[in-house]
């Protein structure tokens, strides 16, 4: 039977892969978080930034830095699937036919209502 162990072994060869590759999950949900709740230039910055810093256009100064542009291959496939699946996500959630118990078609409906029932047109004459 496998195990957590033998499946992450047979993944990642060695420490500082399977350290760069928890890293680039955690930063793509970091983006995926930040793109979720409406940051939308902030989020793609950020994925903007995560990637330069794991191809080695920002040096790196820390240890966690260093693990993640030994093995950038595994952050960066990381980082851009875990953003892309969230903003897909946020996407197809906005989508959605039924949120909150109301029909898409029903709150598209109610936003175009025709001129309020004092009005003859919707300029305020009469």
């Amino acid at each position: 039977m496998a195990t957590v162990a033998n499946v992450l072994s047979s993944i990642f060869n060695t420490i500082p892969e399977l350290h760069s590759g928890q890293l680039g999950l955690l930063s793509g949900v970091l983006v995926g978080l930040l793109y979720w709740h409406g940051h939308h230039r902030s989020s793609l910055a950020a994925l903007t930034g995560f990637y330069l810093l794991a191809i080695g256009v920002v040096p790196a100064s820390t240890r966690g830095l260093a693990v993640v542009q030994s093995k950038p291959w595994y952050f960066c496939s990381l980082l851009l699937a875990t953003a892309l699946c969230a903003i897909a996500g946020r996407v197809l959630w906005t989508w959605l036919p039924f949120r909150h118990g109301v029909p898409h078609s029903s709150r598209v409906e109610s936003r175009t209502e025709v001129a309020p029932s004092g009005r003859a047109d919707g300029n305020g004459r009469r």
